[in-house]
């Protein structure tokens, strides 16, 4: 996993990167809109990757660029 910094997307994302260094997906922190978003870019990724990715992602990207809180689970 690698993070990285998106200034045209306005945001911050978590990257999951296989043995070759691609990336095979992503959870982004899009700090205009405050939405965080999963994208794949892959098929075939195993769950349990996704899940750690995921988790890291809820942990470390925090709060949105001014403060606010990353969004809970919707109930």
């Amino acid at each position: 996993m690698q993070f990285a910094s998106d200034v045209i997307r306005d945001g911050m994302g978590l990257e999951l990167i296989d043995e070759s260094n691609t990336v095979v997906a992503e959870v982004f922190r899009n700090d205009s809109t405050h939405e965080l978003v999963f994208s794949a870019f892959t098929e075939n990724i195993p769950f349990i990757e996704i899940e750690k990715l995921v988790s890291v992602a809820r942990h470390d990207l925090q709060t949105f660029e001014d403060g606010t809180v990353l969004p809970m689970k919707k109930e």
